[in-house]
């Protein structure tokens, strides 16, 4: 694989499509029709969603297979209209309708996003027949869930035209952009233009929704509250009248609740209260605060959504959750997170899940709770699923390639909404959507006579190894058997696992890499001291700590097998050099995580150790294990080199790229002559 530079992965993210080789060698059959040169589209009375699309599909034949294709006014090989009359199953939003016979190919959509999700649903289909033959046969189509919202994973509210384009063929419906006021972004000084985001946006069919970050300093009762909410909320929606609606939550929406459960001031004297933020409690005012907000948007934009999302509540008992839900105002959308927040059986001691993971592929205990007291409401209900392909498990890795393990979520997913409701998706979070395997596999999951999972998963390592599918399966198997030991603790998802291999073992001071400030978050979300999450929802870290140590154990050599599997393939594309490059950096995080868990404990030691001859035993130990991870870190090096999408995340920028490791490398050395030989007779 060649060198990647800095950055080169947005490129990448921004092809909806790729040169596909060697069809010219396959044959059709007698049920299939053939797309050849001088085929011809016909878009009379297309509007601008549906004709972005048959230009597409133009790009589409021309990169994939050469063929030449044009849009005509009059009747085309390919044919294409908008309405409800004749649909069956596809008979509502974004639906859709293809007809493939001997006399060509025929598009209804319900609506012009529907037509735009036919032709890419054409695109679907040749990519995995790998040649420009299409099944005769009818196929209607409709999404299970709308919206289907998403981040970007360019950069934090970046969304250039390009992107859009992947995203819709993706099926994905909504985009979210971090909102300060009407004219910042989440991130950035300069201003930001919703207005053009919401313009561009439009034009593949995909809705914008606000995440807001806005602060909110008065409370709801006081005499002038809703002049001072009008002023913030209703004026983004005047200023920006395109927008579909705006997500708030309890971490970027504190509010001086007077709820006698939380405070404002989380230290008095310096001695903790023992108490929360508004921001991470259902408060029993924030239906108040909820209502007041409602009211000055649907002021400015009547028919704006607002959604409400309990992310933050994990840590309250169920009556307070369910309470809150029950005092909901009408007309707002509950999200809810699906598999978060669950308790955790390591073994011998309790865990819980501390955040976004795969894994748990089901419904935890708090959205069963929370969705069922949604349903006896009737609220519209969405959730956060992290479908677009990846999680806190990972920080660092672009997608967590788990294919089974991201079926049963999916399948779950769709169960709960034959259970509660669920109607709509939050599939990223400031990770963004990255394109991948895993998104497509989604898509299908996600779309009503979509392509099965053991037809999809078969068709995909057929065309990825043609010869060698079979062992690309086992040991794909392997690799997604890991992920089901991984304990998705907060030690290991704001410390190792958060960046990877470029994580400092830390003896006498707690060191960081330097981080880009024009980021969001930077290394904030990174803890690099030995951190010791002792609550009540779980047994102490000191306990949990050795069940993490087998599991991770497990992780690491399951990993291990599926990437040694994986290196039997002899002929192998770029896209399967870089999924093998992809696993084997995440076997280096395993490795990274289980060196930091051996240190810690030896950290521990040494600082108890009452005699020479102990500190030195111990010293020699660290050492020991500094040295492994010294090559586990230059070993990473490469990976990172090859792929720049790996060691970057948007909201933190690059955390693990070659950069990083080298930052790394040098506190390594710092920590092993300057630190270390204070532990030994001088």
């Amino acid at each position: 694989m060649k060198t990647e530079q800095k950055y080169a992965f947005r490129k990448h993210y921004c092809q909806p499509h790729k040169r596909i080789y060697g069809f010219q060698d396959r044959m059709p059959t007698a049920e299939e029709f053939v797309l050849k040169d001088g085929i011809t589209i016909g878009v009379g009375g297309l509007e601008t969603v549906g004709l972005l699309a048959a230009e597409d599909f133009v790009n589409y034949l021309r990169t994939a297979f050469g063929i030449q294709a044009t849009l005509t006014q009059e009747k085309g090989d390919i044919s294409v209209c908008v309405g409800k009359d004749g649909l069956e199953e596809a008979c509502g939003y974004m639906g859709r309708k293809v007809t493939v016979s001997d006399e060509g190919i025929h598009i209804q959509g319900y609506d012009l996003r529907g037509v735009a999700q036919g032709f890419y649903s054409l695109e679907d289909r040749m990519n995995a027949r790998r040649a420009p033959f299409l099944k005769k046969g009818v196929v209607e189509q409709i999404p299970e869930f709308s919206p289907r919202m998403i981040h970007s994973a360019l950069r934090v509210d970046d969304y250039p035209d390009e992107y859009l384009c992947v995203c819709a063929h993706h099926g994905y419906d909504a985009i979210l952009a971090f909102a300060r006021d009407s004219h910042h972004g989440g991130y950035s000084k300069e201003e930001y233009d919703f207005n053009d985001l919401v313009r561009r946006a439009a034009r593949y069919g995909i809705d914008v929704y606000l995440y807001s970050y806005m602060k909110n300093y008065v409370h709801p009762a006081e005499e002038n509250a809703k002049e001072s909410y009008s002023k913030a909320y209703a004026q983004i929606f005047r200023d920006v009248p395109g927008l579909k609606g705006i997500v708030f939550v309890g971490e970027s929406s504190d509010f001086p609740s007077r709820d006698p459960d939380v405070s404002h001031q989380l230290t008095v004297d310096g001695i903790p209260t023992g108490k929360m933020r508004p921001g991470w409690w259902p408060c029993v005012d924030y239906p108040e605060w909820i209502c007041m907000v409602r009211d000055c948007i649907h002021e400015a934009a009547p028919e704006a959504e607002i959604v409400f999302w309990t992310y933050n509540f994990g840590r309250a008992p169920e009556e307070k959750r369910v309470k809150f839900i029950e005092s909901m105002p009408e007309g707002v959308t509950l999200l809810v997170t699906f598999n978060h927040n669950h308790p955790l059986n390591l073994g011998s001691t309790k865990a819980v899940i501390r955040d976004y993971s795969l894994l748990l592929a089901g419904q935890s205990i708090y959205f069963q709770q929370e969705a069922a007291a949604a349903k006896k409401r009737n609220i519209r209900l969405y959730s956060m699923v992290n479908t677009a392909g990846r999680t806190w498990d990972f920080g660092t890795a672009p997608y967590e390639p788990y294919p089974w393990q991201w079926n049963t979520l999916h399948q779950e997913i769709k169960k709960a909404k034959q259970q509660y409701g669920l109607c709509g998706l939050m599939e990223s979070h400031h990770y963004g959507f990255v394109p991948s395997f895993i998104s497509l596999q989604a898509k299908e999951a996600f779309t009503r006579n979509g392509t099965d999972f053991d037809t999809y998963i078969r068709t995909w390592a057929k065309n990825l190894a043609p010869e060698e599918y079979e062992t690309l399966l086992e040991g794909m198997r392997l690799v997604n058997e890991s992920v089901q030991w991984f304990t998705p603790s907060v030690e290991n998802q704001y410390g190792p696992y958060r960046i990877g291999p470029a994580y400092p073992l830390c003896l006498q001071q707690t060191l960081i890499q330097p981080s880009d400030p024009e980021s969001l978050w930077g290394n904030i979300i990174c803890r690099t001291y030995v951190q010791h999450e002792d609550t009540p929802r779980q047994d102490p870290y000191s306990l949990r700590r050795l069940d993490e140590i087998k599991r991770l154990k497990q992780a690491r050599d399951l990993n291990l097998q599926g990437l040694r599997k994986l290196k039997t393939i002899r002929k192998r594309t770029t896209e399967l050099e870089k999924l093998i490059n992809l696993v084997e950096y995440l076997y280096r995080c395993h490795v990274t995580a289980l060196h930091v868990k051996d240190f810690s404990i030896l950290k521990e030691k040494l600082m108890i150790a009452d005699s020479w001859e102990k500190l030195e035993a111990l010293a020699d130990k660290i050492e020991r294990i500094a040295r492994k991870e010294i090559e586990n870190t230059e070993k990473t090096i490469p990976l990172a080199q090859r792929d720049s999408a790996i060691g970057y995340e948007p909201s933190m920028g690059y955390m693990c790229d070659e950069a990083a490791l080298r930052w790394k490398l040098r506190q390594m050395e710092y920590m092993l002559t300057q630190e270390l030989p204070n532990y030994r007779r001088r």
